[in-house]
């Protein structure tokens, strides 16, 4: 017998295969998409496979890792750089997203918003810095080994900086307590 309270009612979910599902659809269209070698194609997929069934394998990068491949031997395109940062970022944060839903949960949608958002955000600024690298490298011959040198540098400083004020805030939060 059920009292009329005995219900639970949540607000729109998909559940945590459709979020699988989804990664591998990423994988395989991003590989055949921008890799114009069918073995490299077939493996993407394949580790786009591995990744949503066993997410703690980080399989998924290995996918992104044969997109890249793929991306480096055929020409240089802008359209195709700005495909790929997006195809990325994605891989990304579905892999993510796999490792902390667990297996038979539903994930409510509105969860999902903050995660939509820095998706949005990070595109804004990837797709832009695209146009600008590929455009400046297209342009500009002989400079990219600099250019290279030049964002690692970046990238390298940007960590140490991200690390140094989050073990800040880290030290700060055991002071407080």
């Amino acid at each position: 017998m059920r009292a009329p309270n005995d219900t639970l009612q949540t607000a729109p979910a998909v559940s945590w295969i459709v979020v699988r599902v989804v990664l591998i659809a990423v994988v395989a269209a991003g590989a055949f998409v921008l890799n114009p070698l069918v073995g490299w194609q077939w493996v993407a997929v394949i580790l786009g496979v591995t990744a949503a069934v066993f997410p703690q394998t980080f399989a998924a990068w290995g996918g992104v890792a044969c997109i890249m491949i793929g991306m480096l031997l055929s020409e240089p395109d802008l359209g195709r750089g700005m495909l790929a940062v997006l195809v990325v970022h994605v891989i990304h944060v579905l892999t993510s997203l796999t490792l902390v839903i667990p297996r038979g949960s539903r994930v409510v949608l509105a969860a999902l918003r903050p995660t939509a958002v820095r998706f949005v955000l990070v595109q804004a600024i990837a797709q832009p810095l695209t146009i600008a690298v590929m455009l400046g490298v297209d342009g500009a011959e002989g400079t990219a080994p600099w250019a290279v040198v030049a964002g690692g540098g970046a990238v390298v400083a940007l960590a140490v900086l991200l690390l140094v004020k989050a073990n800040r805030r880290q030290a700060d939060g055991r002071r407080r307590v």
